[in-house]
């Protein structure tokens, strides 16, 4: 479970930053537990009754909630305007004067989405455009990196007692998982590059990786 106050600032965070550079009217940002469920739903300049209509009755009407795109792992923006409405979500959208929405999945490192926000433009403003959905992309790719760092998690049980890591091995794993490079890693623990090195090529060997990438992938959720 991702902590409240991170998302708080997270998400405030992002938006304002895509503000500067987007129209966006309202929003509503909510955490992922999993395909079923949501919940910590906030919603700024929307009605609390739009709000409650749409997790209660419409979700599921709603073409890009993240119950549709909850295993699409490469998916992270998608536009209501590129795909079509039933008759259901075309009236709650048009009685509560909603235009369009840009939906922004943001996800663990192994796909699953965590957290989700809904940028909405009302119906008197413009409807999200191609040029739009690539700056929301590249805002989300800028901000990947930060994110993960805050949403991962790893069991250190399971380490030792799996791969029969040391207790030194799991400090050297940490600050890789921190996102330390050898020199820095050498630097906090007080020893040589080379101790690091080796350390790093023993956990490699013990859990069946090559490199960094495999070994983030493989053990951060």
């Amino acid at each position: 479970m991702l902590n409240h106050h991170f998302l708080a600032e997270f998400s405030q965070n992002f938006i304002s930053q895509v503000h500067r550079v987007l129209e966006i009217d309202a929003y509503l940002i909510y955490s992922i537990n999993t395909i079923d469920a949501a919940n910590n739903y906030h919603a700024h300049n929307i009605p609390k009754d739009a709000v409650n209509e749409y997790i209660n009755y419409k979700m599921n009407n709603d073409p890009v909630s993240y119950q549709h795109f909850y295993h699409h792992t490469h998916s992270h923006v998608e536009l209501l305007n590129h795909y079509d409405n039933n008759m259901e979500y075309f009236d709650f959208i048009h009685r509560w004067k909603i235009g369009d929405t840009a939906e922004i999945f943001f996800r663990k490192r192994n796909g699953d989405p965590v957290f989700g926000l809904s940028l909405v433009r009302k119906n008197s403003n413009r409807l999200f455009s191609l040029q739009d959905k690539n700056i929301l992309e590249s805002f989300y790719s800028l901000s990947e990196k930060y994110f993960h760092h805050h949403a991962d998690t790893i069991d250190k049980e399971l380490l030792i007692d799996q791969y029969s890591l040391t207790k030194k091995e799991l400090i050297v794993l940490e600050q890789v998982f921190d996102g330390l490079d050898n020199n820095l890693i050498a630097q906090q623990l007080n020893c040589s590059l080379a101790t690091i090195k080796t350390h790093i090529q023993h956990i490699y060997q013990k859990t069946n990786v090559k490199n960094r990438h495999e070994l983030l992938c493989r053990f951060l959720k």
